[in-house]
């Protein structure tokens, strides 16, 4: 059975600021609940009064917005959800500030933001790497129109550098040129360039491969019916294409051809065993509950960001595998399964409101707990909302 994913979340997010910046035409476009938000976030920043922009629970368009407002010499409030409201900036805001912008984020250094009209000079500022790669995202992307250039200076190890990769990668196919340290510790984008639109005057975005690991997951559960995957390139400049490898690593045979990934899984999974996925976090609810039906220990680590994200997603794994009879560990910066032995039948399946728990949770669902009871099952509108129907267009062909 074949399925064919929509635009990458990610990269229509990027792509959209970029587009905003230097007219572009833009296909496959991701849609989402996130990138709505970015659309219309982006349509009100044209106003000549924008007011007050409310962006829900999408920290891309929310770390975005704040520095494209920044150069946009007006007064803006960028503001979002209550869980929104929970999520840090500070690192962004204060590297705003010293590039030119005048802002500020609420007392307890999170959204809402009030930006007063500003532009941004430009220059040499300093940011943890260990936080979050969307508030590098966030001034790279609108770099190019710094009078005097960027120079970011990243402290200690960088989180989810594949990310960042990506920016790097679209600025390149938008005219900008960057250069970088081998270890990723200085990004820098010199003043001068002009962004322009893709000589095509288009920009085709690739499916999500955030997404496809969901399907990957379906896959490797339900052996005598592989998946075919179509619209991601073998070339992608997607970090979470490496949810093929683990699979691989787990015993499922994986074909790449061109822009289509067939997978099948195998008669029994094997366990991951220890692997760092700092590099890329959205993958670790996919394998943390593969986790729980593979023999031996799993222990996903270097992932201490997750606790920032649409919830603490390391404590929302810990409890909602414990449902399931799982034994799990979480710490600072890992979470630790023991799999292997018979799960619940029944269990409901809180989602803390985050679109990744609930996917996760739903391919054991549609596969070997179709008894399961996912709560709140439609906040895959976040980033897949074809989630549901996909899976059920694999189940119908089975």
């Amino acid at each position: 059975m074949q399925i064919k994913l929509k635009g990458s979340k990610s990269i229509t997010n990027r792509a959209l600021v970029l587009s905003y910046l230097a007219k572009t035409r833009l296909l496959n476009i991701g849609e989402c609940e996130d990138t709505y938000f970015m659309q219309q976030g982006l349509s009100q920043l044209k106003k000549a009064k924008p007011g007050r922009i409310f962006l829900g629970n999408a920290g891309t368009a929310v770390r975005f917005l704040t520095s494209l407002a920044s150069t946009e010499n007006k007064q803006v409030t960028i503001t979002g959800s209550k869980r929104m409201h929970e999520r840090p900036i500070k690192q962004l805001t204060d590297a705003l500030t010293k590039l030119g912008a005048k802002l500020e984020p609420s007392p307890t250094g999170c959204p809402p933001i009030n930006i007063q009209p500003s532009t941004l000079k430009g220059g040499t500022v300093e940011i943890l790497g260990n936080i979050s790669s969307q508030y590098i995202t966030s001034l790279l992307l609108v770099s190019p129109i710094m009078e005097k250039g960027l120079t970011i200076r990243i402290k200690g190890e960088l989180t989810s550098k594949p990310y960042v990769e990506m920016t790097l990668n679209l600025l390149k196919k938008f005219g900008i040129k960057t250069t970088t340290t081998k270890t990723f510790s200085t990004i820098k984008v010199k003043p001068g360039q002009k962004l322009k639109a893709p000589k095509s005057g288009a920009l085709f975005i690739e499916g999500d491969a955030s997404s496809a690991s969901y399907l990957g997951a379906y896959a490797a559960l339900t052996p005598d019916h592989p998946v075919t995957i179509r619209n991601i390139p073998k070339n992608s400049i997607q970090g979470d294409l490496e949810f093929t490898k683990h699979l691989h690593k787990m015993g499922c045979k994986i074909s790449h051809k061109e822009n289509t990934i067939k997978i099948q899984g195998p008669e029994t999974l094997k366990t991951l065993g220890t692997v760092d996925m700092n590099a890329t976090p959205d993958l670790v609810m996919t394998f943390a509950v593969l986790a729980a039906l593979t023999p031996g220990t799993t222990r996903l680590t270097n992932i201490a960001n997750l606790k920032i994200k649409e919830c603490d997603r390391l404590k929302a794994l810990e409890n909602e595998l414990k449902k399931l009879g799982v034994t799990t560990k979480t710490g600072k910066d890992y979470i630790e399964i023991k799999g292997g032995h018979p799960l619940k039948k029944f269990a409901r399946i809180k989602t803390y409101n985050d679109h990744r728990i609930a996917m996760a949770f739903g391919v054991l669902k549609k596969t070997v707990r179709p008894h399961l009871q996912i709560q709140k099952p439609s906040v895959v509108r976040k980033s897949y909302p074809e989630f549901w129907s996909d899976l059920n267009k694999l189940n119908r062909n089975k």
